[in-house]
């Protein structure tokens, strides 16, 4: 079995849009100056990016797995699930730093620490320009300081919690930076910090199960209201917007939602020129992971039919414990949509959004 899962996926080029690391305190602390070194290791307060203390391992019976060197990614995803390409995402805990110095200061090390360290001596990594929202001007620096750096293709924006939500104008110098220099903006929405993290509360639910379902696509929806409420995709025309680890299902329902209101409240959304439909056919692309579970897979068909398979990037969240086997996805694929199509899945619209 494992045999012809290689096989059939040796077939196609795979380029996974979402991969973590897990960087540790002390590790990103000796890419940093002091005081914000001493802050990461020695600080009274413990861990600066708490975690929200849910159980993820369901009592130990899911195991955790680590990447903790670039030779993991090689091995357990590039040779043993045949990921041609991955692209090492985030710094997923930066948005929760209630401090901007210190935010500001981890933007700059982790950067760093991805470049030296994951991606120099791979080239056939890539990353995301960890961006600190808390600061915008640094934010937008950042992005100049990186650009140019080859691969390093997008910025990266952890969308959970940010206030203001990430249309206002304020962020406009983050948004100018990206499209100045033709680098894609990703969102990326977490299920971990702060017992409150508007717009999804820790504290109202009592499992994990209702944090875990609710935490994405409550923060793709704020993130994606923002931006039409501002105009930003008018404001930014060449720019593009990728929602990660949302699914694809909450896009239809969010477009047409979108469109439904804006036709009657277009007082508020003054500088859209057409419908958020058009813009998102046009500007927005999501990651697959996690890949909806309907009763019946046509339904699934159906809803990557309205989306568009040219708004669709293959990912698998590696190594989370509930991450997309690449088979999975490559099978449904493979049976429902037709090559052409299930190649933009892939790797095709990941090399134009990304120009890989």
């Amino acid at each position: 079995m494992a045999n012809e899962r290689n096989l059939s996926l040796k077939k196609e080029t795979i380029i996974d849009t979402d991969v973590h690391l897990q960087v540790k305190p002390e590790e990103i602390a000796k890419w940093v100056d002091e005081p914000f070194k001493s802050i990461m290791t020695k600080g009274h307060i413990g861990n600066p990016l708490p975690d929200s203390g849910w159980d993820r391992s369901m009592a130990g019976k899911i195991e955790k797995r680590q990447i903790t060197g670039p030779e993991d990614i090689h091995e357990k995803l590039c040779e043993e699930f045949h990921i041609d390409h991955p692209i090492i995402n985030s710094f997923g805990k930066l948005g929760k730093a209630s401090m901007s110095r210190l935010a500001v200061a981890l933007m700059k090390g982790y950067n760093d620490l991805v470049l030296q360290k994951y991606l120099d001596d791979y080239p056939h990594f890539y990353g995301l320009i960890t961006v600190a929202m808390q600061d915008p001007e640094a934010a937008a620096e950042e992005i100049y300081r990186m650009a140019d750096e080859k691969q390093y293709i997008g910025v990266f924006i952890d969308n959970t919690g940010p206030n203001p939500p990430l249309g206002d104008p304020r962020y406009d110098v983050v948004y100018r930076a990206a499209e100045d220099k033709g680098l894609p903006v990703s969102y990326h929405a977490y299920d971990s910090g702060f017992i409150v993290d508007f717009p999804r509360q820790n504290a109202g639910v009592e499992s994990f199960f209702a944090v875990h379902v609710l935490t994405h696509p409550y923060a793709h929806f704020l993130t994606m209201t923002s931006l039409f409420e501002h105009g930003v995709p008018e404001k930014f025309p060449d720019l593009k917007f990728i929602f990660l680890e949302g699914g694809v299902t909450w896009l239809p329902y969010m477009m047409y939602r979108l469109n439904k209101v804006h036709s009657i409240r277009r007082f508020d959304a003054p500088m859209l020129t057409k419908t958020p439909e058009e813009y998102i056919k046009d500007q927005f692309y999501i990651s697959t992971q996690p890949v909806g579970e309907p009763n019946n897979q046509e339904d699934m068909r159906k809803i990557m039919e309205v989306i568009g398979f040219d708004r669709m990037m293959f990912s698998s969240d590696y190594p989370h414990f509930d991450f997309d086997h690449p088979e999975g996805l490559e099978k449904f694929l493979r049976v429902n949509i037709p090559a052409k199509d299930r190649k933009k899945v892939l790797s095709g619209n990941a090399k134009e959004v990304y120009g890989i």
